[in-house]
């Protein structure tokens, strides 16, 4: 007995296998270490911001300040082309509606002087000695035109409805400009940003001799631990950069800066994003996209 039901891609139904290896379903892939953005590294051109000015945002991310300031100036440019274009737009769409508005009146006295001039052609007619069969002719004349003419518009219409590949018969879209955003935004987070919210860090950089200059790592300010993926928080009015732990333990109850001694408030404390690992219990190292199947 043959075997042929059992082999790949024999059965009557998409198996599991035959979808993943078609790629449809959902996809997902685990993200390596080399995946993950160290603690310190700028957010847009991935490199260490050691010596380049790093600065955050007030949601956490870091940036160098070459990078974040190129970012907003191309933002602020989009923004005032779109802004261009919108205006452009509106004053294509204004003068449609004149246009529009216009030709409506322009039908309108078209019909109405039409409408006259085929009262005062009935009243001649009617004047003047014409048999009876004549004027009933001429009447039934106009009626067909009439009707004609409303058949040739109504099968016009129908073309244009069922013979769309035809090129005067082809429906166009109107392109339409949304209303731009005039705010620039965080790359990251796209919250509102602006380059006043940009907050200077005061980074301490692992200076060992056993530690390459492409490689060194952010310290704590206070414990000189390396952060790397632990939680760590920036203090405003100083800009140091401390260890959550640290931040319970010697600046919440004081609210100083244990550095500098400047008095801090609430707002003044921005939790930094942490650096990533490979471990999924602390970083988001799968992504997920879903391909839909064919039925």
């Amino acid at each position: 007995m043959s075997r042929h039901s059992k082999n790949g891609t024999a059965t009557t139904h998409f198996t599991y296998h035959e979808r993943a290896a078609a790629g449809h379903g959902t996809l997902k892939r685990r993200f390596g270490r080399d995946a993950q953005l160290s603690f310190g590294a700028c957010c847009l051109c991935l490199a260490s911001t050691r010596g380049r000015s790093p600065l955050a945002s007030p949601a956490g991310f870091v940036y160098c300040k070459e990078c974040i300031y190129a970012n907003l100036l191309a933002q602020k440019r989009a923004i005032q082309e779109n802004a261009a274009n919108y205006v452009r737009f509106v004053e294509a769409q204004e003068r449609k509606t004149q246009d529009a508005a216009l030709q409506q009146e322009r039908d309108t006295l078209r019909k109405a002087l039409d409408a006259t001039e085929g009262h005062h052609a009935t009243t001649a007619v009617s004047s003047s000695s014409l048999e009876p069969q004549e004027r009933a002719a001429l009447a039934t004349r106009k009626l067909q035109e009439k009707v004609d003419a409303a058949t040739d518009d109504e099968r016009r219409e129908a073309m244009r409805r069922t013979s769309f590949w035809i090129p005067d018969c082809t429906p166009s879209q109107e392109t339409t400009v949304a209303k731009p955003d005039a705010k620039t935004r965080d790359p990251m987070s796209l919250d509102e940003m602006k380059l006043k919210h940009l907050l200077p860090l005061k980074f301490e950089w692992d200076t060992s001799d056993d530690t390459k200059a492409k490689e060194a790592h952010v310290l704590c300010a206070v414990t000189k631990k390396e952060v790397s993926h632990r939680r760590a928080v920036l203090l405003r009015p100083s800009g140091q950069v401390v260890l959550e732990s640290c931040l319970k333990d010697m600046v919440l109850p004081s609210m100083t800066c244990p550095v500098t001694g400047l008095k801090l408030r609430k707002k003044d404390i921005v939790h930094l994003q942490a650096g990533g690992t490979g471990y999924s219990a602390h970083s988001t190292v799968e992504a997920k996209k879903i391909w839909f199947v064919p039925t």
